[in-house]
């Protein structure tokens, strides 16, 4: 069974780095390299790539804790400091593991698995409130607003955190600010490609002009089929996502009813060096398991 995960494990990794999809996450160059240019002239491949740094990690964490609402920094510490109780309790308590990296390590976990959480949740707001926001774009500018008046227009009728952006973004125009650095400064709000190609869009009506009606009614069907294929993708998986959740948790619901039943079994797992063994497989094939089902539904093409 030992050779069977690790086999399986190799299967997990290749199909990991095979993935020859790159993910757009920035556009826009840095201004203190790339100053003297401001035209949009070619797509410089080598800016779409992420970049690794601490104030890119800052400017992303930011935007995505704030999704916790004006009381983000009281939850965030309830949470760390609860997160860091029941660790405690499971390490040190019932797993009786005195190992500090063990400690550090699981909370860690909790702590990365929580982020993770809000931003994949960021990100679907975005998505179910960005083509409603282009909706109401394109019906400003249609009227014969200007596009200044347009984003205003936006924020003031799009609750939520696109809403926000946009009004901030009018604010700027009307206090004078260059619409090269808003949009600069709006896609690292949302680093996320739909937007990216949207502000490409209108900059580059600005810049030489066009019918940004016909643009925007394109680029709100691509994202409405976009997001239809999604949930096409995930009404498709849903059988085989919830099969592998339940397999995962019987595991789990047994050995609480075994706790129950014959405690002295649940002992012999937890603090017997050789049953030790057998919880850390359990744990690994667990582990693995899901992480396997999550690599095929990922790699699901409708």
């Amino acid at each position: 069974m030992l050779w069977v995960s690790l086999i399986l494990f190799g299967i997990a990794v290749i199909l990991l780095f095979d993935d020859k999809k790159s993910r757009v996450v920035s556009y826009f160059p840095d201004a203190q390299l790339h100053e003297q240019d401001n035209d949009v002239s070619a797509i410089n491949v080598r800016s779409l790539m992420p970049k690794a740094s601490w104030r890119d990690i800052r400017r992303d964490m930011v935007p995505t804790l704030q999704i916790l609402g004006p009381r983000a920094n009281i939850i965030i510490a309830v949470y760390m400091a609860l997160s860091a109780a029941v660790t405690y309790y499971l390490v040190y308590k019932f797993l009786n593991i005195n190992s500090v990296t063990v400690f550090v390590l699981a909370t860690a976990f909790l702590w990365v698995w929580a982020y993770l959480y809000l931003k994949k949740r960021r990100r679907i707001q975005f998505e179910q409130t960005f083509p409603d926001a282009l909706n109401v774009l394109m019906s400003a500018v249609t009227a014969g607003e200007s596009l200044m008046q347009a984003f205003v227009f936006v924020g003031e009728n799009m609750e939520g955190e696109v809403g926000r952006e946009f009004k901030d973004m009018g604010d700027r125009l009307r206090l004078g600010e260059s619409p090269e650095q808003v949009l600069k400064r709006s896609c690292r709000v949302f680093p996320y490609a739909e937007y990216i190609f949207f502000t490409i869009t209108i900059r580059a009506n600005l810049n030489r002009g066009g019918q940004l009606k016909g643009i925007l009614a394109r680029l709100i069907r691509i994202l409405v089929d976009a997001r239809t294929m999604e949930r096409k993708k995930m009404a498709m998986t849903s059988e085989a996502r919830i099969s592998a959740k339940i397999v995962a948790a019987i595991p789990l619901l047994f050995a609480v009813i075994l706790s129950y039943i014959n405690p002295s079994h649940i002992e012999y797992i937890l603090h017997d060096p050789e049953g030790r063994l057998v919880l850390y497989y359990v744990v690994g094939s667990e582990v693995l398991g899901l992480f396997i089902v999550w690599l095929l539904v990922k790699r699901v093409k409708v």
